[in-house]
């Protein structure tokens, strides 16, 4: 069953679209599956800056809006990825990990969100958001229970745990890794402008479409000289005139 075109509105980015063009009305499909799943609904009610509105009236946005706002970024990345790329290191399947981590990336939060983990670390709790949403993301669940792990596996068996490890890794892994984590992610460059949007605040503002459009990949070592194995990754990198 092909998925009807749904518009959300948000102050930032504008018009989102599901089930837009054909190429990638699959992964939408899939991606509006998961927003109205249990889990992803419950963002609905944590705030982006946890208690911040006290001194900020207007940051009242959520992770609901703001996990909106990763994943449409995700793809603009997506495109630029894809047209940086040669045609035979392009890899549909990686694409939909990174989106649907994107999209899923603050599934775990708490309460409060950050404060939340405070207070489970003064309780010896150690676990962060990170790790919840790793756990959330691949838990069972009974049969025909619509939840993030029967969504995901049910595009393709395993998915729901590429995706929780994902999530979980300590450095990208290659290109498409680096659209969720990375010094370029499509986290920061939701919340650096919602944050300062919804809070009132001058400062911190960045020429967004500007640097996408100065963006290329480029190949970096991870690791030092005294390391016993550097590894080379591609990842996202600012051209001379974003600078």
């Amino acid at each position: 069953m092909s998925l009807k075109t749904q518009r959300v509105r948000d102050p930032i980015h504008g018009l989102i679209v599901f089930g837009g063009a054909e190429d990638q009305a699959n992964r939408d499909k899939v991606a509006w599956q998961l927003l109205n799943t249990p889990e992803m609904q419950r963002l609905r009610r944590i705030r982006q800056l946890g208690v911040s509105e006290t001194t900020f009236p207007g940051a009242t946005h959520t992770r609901f809006a703001h996990s909106l706002g990763v994943f449409h970024v995700a793809r603009q990345l997506m495109h630029i990825l894809h047209h940086a790329l040669p045609p035979d290191e392009r890899d549909s399947h990686r694409a939909d990990v990174a989106l649907f981590a994107a999209l899923l990336h603050d599934v775990g939060h708490g309460p409060f969100s950050h404060a939340f983990e405070g207070v489970q670390e003064a309780r010896g709790q150690s676990k962060d958001h990170e790790q919840w949403t790793s756990e959330i993301i691949v838990r069972s669940t009974g049969k025909g229970d619509l939840s993030i792990r029967s969504i995901l596996d049910g595009k393709q068996p395993g998915l729901a745990q590429e995706v929780a490890d994902l999530l979980r890794a300590d450095h990208p892994a290659n290109a498409y890794h680096a659209i969720v984590s990375s010094s370029f992610d499509a986290d920061r460059l939701d919340y650096l402008r919602r944050d300062r949007f919804m809070t009132g605040t001058g400062a911190g503002a960045i020429d967004f479409n500007w640097l996408l459009d100065n963006l290329d990949l480029g190949s970096i070592s991870i690791g030092t000289d005294a390391d016993d194995e550097v590894e080379t990754v591609k990842t996202f990198c600012l051209k001379r005139k974003a600078l």
